[in-house]
């Protein structure tokens, strides 16, 4: 990482959205553990709900903090908790106002605790557009991991409209943007030089089959048929869950392994009755490669929507380091993988390549997908924020 221009002896905010020792790791987590290793990091947690303050209270595993704090990771990064924030952020602009003006006074305060001069502020929440100008900063970096306006639970009562303008006043303010995905900001008329599409990344040394050991099969795989098509991720409504039916039914001498979060996801009460389809729960960050290494063939199922056709996910690249036969539904932004993946148009060229991926014999194709991630690895993400940095200083200076 020497290579790196701007992104070196920082002070770098990251505003989260997320606790940093959250059982779910995402992009946020893995770039702040990258950037602590060459600059100073001020991680800010997500500023919860008082509903997750009370079930903290009756011991649920939230977070106790009424005035939130500030705290120092094993690994150098400083974590500051907010305090809880006001509900119905998303549904009344006012509201939200209130919690960014108290976010922007806790930071505020740690910072100068920290004596963070001038960091560079790098938010991943959609609604922080007032905290620009107000916080002493060198730049504002949105990065857009998730389609806001579908995924909040807003959207589902059919109100989008204040989360886009919120994050398009984001947009519209911030000195340079960070995308997953081409079809995530669609919405927006931005500045060709302003976003930057880079993709997610993968923790390569973490997610790697070398290192395991060779009896790694985790004891609640033991004993089951093979082969094995596993899924690893959360069971959103993004997730085609008839096609895993289908997927179960297409091949009943298979075990269907399903492990992570399912988020509410109507269609997985049918799964939860077939005999083969096998839920295994929520996995500790560093047990995900063993399962995923048992696995012969792994599922992408995504559905068709906005935010199904739109997705880049980590466990895109956790599949593919760990040398992986991929089925997925094929999509504007998977088919940059098209001759890694085994893609599907339509229910049936799913089903067909499932059975074509179970047949792989191509030590070849495992090869090139374990070269293909090594160029997602997080060190190398960073070389691409950098870059991408770098020339918006450029910008600003001629």
């Amino acid at each position: 990482m020497t290579d790196l221009k701007i992104l070196i002896n920082r002070d770098i905010v990251i505003i989260s959205g997320q606790m940093l020792h959250d059982r779910y790791w995402t992009s946020k987590q893995y770039i702040a553990h990258e950037l602590i290793k060459q600059n100073r990091v001020l991680y800010v947690e997500a500023n919860y709900s008082f509903g997750k303050l009370f079930l903290g209270l009756l011991g649920k595993g939230w977070p106790v903090t009424l005035f939130g704090r500030l705290t120092q990771d094993e690994s150098g990064i400083d974590v500051l908790t907010p305090p809880p924030r006001l509900p119905w952020r998303n549904h009344f602009h006012w509201i939200g106002q209130l919690n960014q003006l108290l976010l922007r006074w806790k930071i505020k305060r740690a910072m100068r605790k920290l004596n963070y001069q001038r960091p560079i502020l790098w938010t991943f929440l959609h609604q922080t557009a007032a905290l620009i100008g107000k916080l002493p900063a060198e730049k504002w970096i949105y990065h857009c991991v998730d389609d806001w306006p579908e995924l909040l639970p807003m959207a589902k009562m059919g109100r989008p409209k204040t989360v886009r303008h919120d994050e398009g006043e984001l947009i519209r303010k911030t000195d340079l943007v960070y995308s997953v995905s081409q079809t995530l900001l669609s919405h927006y008329k931005i500045p060709t030089e302003k976003v930057n599409l880079i993709a997610n990344g993968v923790d390569v040394s973490l997610f790697d089959r070398d290192n395991l050991p060779e009896d790694s099969i985790p004891e609640d795989l033991r004993g089951l048929p093979k082969p094995i098509i596993g899924f690893s991720g959360s069971l959103g409504k993004w997730i085609n869950t008839d096609l895993i039916l289908q997927t179960a039914h297409a091949f009943p001498r298979a075990s269907i392994v399903m492990i992570g979060l399912n988020e509410k996801n109507p269609g997985v009460d049918e799964l939860l009755r077939q005999e083969n389809i096998h839920f295994l729960g929520m996995k500790q960050r560093g047990e995900v490669p063993h399962y995923i290494n048992a696995f012969d063939v792994c599922l992408m199922p995504f559905a068709r929507s906005e935010v199904g056709e739109g997705l880049l996910p980590l466990k895109l690249f956790e599949y593919l380091a760990m040398g992986k036969p991929i089925v997925a539904t094929s999509s504007p932004t998977l088919i940059l993988f098209a001759d890694i993946l085994y893609l599907a148009e339509n229910d049936t060229e799913f089903i067909q390549q499932v059975g074509e991926a179970l047949k792989e014999s191509n030590s070849e194709l495992m090869l090139q997908r374990l070269a293909r991630a090594r160029e997602f690895s997080w060190a190398a993400r960073l070389r691409k924020y950098d870059a991408a940095l770098k020339d918006n200083y450029n910008q600003t200076e001629n």
